[in-house]
C-alpha cells in the first residue's frame, strides 16, 4: 500500500511540474509585427532610420561585426546581403544600397513550375 501511495504522489508531482511548463512560458498577445527596430513594418529590410538614443543597429554579431558611423547624427540605412555592406558587413549606410548579388549558374531553374513566379 506504501509503494502504491508513493508512486501515485510521485506520479501526480511530475505530471504537475511538466503540464506546467508549457503555460508558464507562453506570451501573451500576439508576436510583434516589427523584428528591426526603426524598419517599416512591410519592409523590414529598409529604408531604416537610426537616430542617437535608439537601441544598436542587428547585424547578427555587434561585437564582431560592430555598425562603424557617427553617433552624433540620424542615419538612414538598409539590410544587404553579408559583405555588402559600408558600415558593416551587412549594413549599408545611405540611399542606394547595392542590388542582390547574381544567382550562381545553375541554379536560376524552378524545381516546380507551377509555383515559381
Amino acid at each position: 500500500m506504501r509503494k502504491l501511495f508513493v508512486g501515485l504522489a510521485a506520479t501526480v508531482l511530475l505530471t504537475g511540474n511538466v503540464s506546467g511548463v508549457g503555460p508558464a512560458q507562453a506570451q501573451p498577445g500576439p508576436l510583434p509585427l516589427r523584428s528591426w527596430p526603426g524598419c517599416p513594418e512591410d519592409h523590414p529590410e529598409g529604408p531604416c532610420r537610426w537616430c542617437p538614443g535608439d537601441p544598436p543597429v542587428q547585424t547578427g554579431n555587434i561585437a564582431v561585426y560592430p555598425v562603424v558611423w557617427d553617433e552624433s547624427i540620424c542615419h538612414t540605412y538598409y539590410y544587404v546581403h553579408s559583405g555588402q555592406g559600408n558600415v558593416a558587413h551587412n549594413i549599408w549606410d545611405g540611399e542606394n544600397p547595392p542590388p542582390p548579388p547574381p544567382w550562381p549558374p545553375g541554379l536560376d531553374f524552378c524545381p516546380i513550375p507551377p509555383w515559381c513566379p
